[in-house]
């Protein structure tokens, strides 16, 4: 259990939480234009996935609800790319970014790469440093080409 919140790991999006994950996404600054047609593309293109869905009762309706979801892309030997950490906002703080983070990276897919990297803003810098990650010297340049 995450500071009260009882989540489950899934190495996949459950069926029913692509719209989920779109929301979950949305709720960010860099993937608010995802909609659920670009993110099951991606999914399906996604090397490793990690879900924390948490059980939900409403009323008569059971389900599933996913509140956390990060995702890497790699070659599985050298290099594994982070991208799209994002835990719901009602469930920020609460230790759940950390348990997803350390998932991706304990995920069987990833303990044997060299490195694993991700890009993120400067005020994340510290979170990610509390998890092992370090900054890269300048040796290079972030290119970007738009389409």
């Amino acid at each position: 259990m995450t500071r009260d919140i009882d989540v489950d790991v899934a190495y996949e999006v459950p069926e029913s939480g692509l719209a989920d994950v779109v929301r979950l996404l949305r709720s960010t600054g860099w993937a608010a234009d995802r909609d659920a047609e670009g993110v099951r593309r991606m999914l399906d293109h996604t090397d490793v996935v990690v879900c924390l869905v948490r059980d939900v009762v409403s009323g008569r309706t059971q389900g599933a609800e996913v509140v956390g979801f990060a995702r890497a892309l790699t070659d599985y030997q050298y290099r594994a790319f982070i991208e799209d950490v994002v835990v719901g906002v009602p469930y920020r703080g609460r230790g759940l970014g950390s348990r997803l983070v350390e998932e991706l990276c304990a995920h069987p897919g990833l303990t044997d790469v060299e490195q694993l990297v991700l890009e993120c803003r400067p005020d994340l810098a510290d979170f990610y440093g509390r998890l092992g990650f370090e900054p890269v010297p300048a040796e290079s340049m972030l290119l970007k080409r738009e389409r």
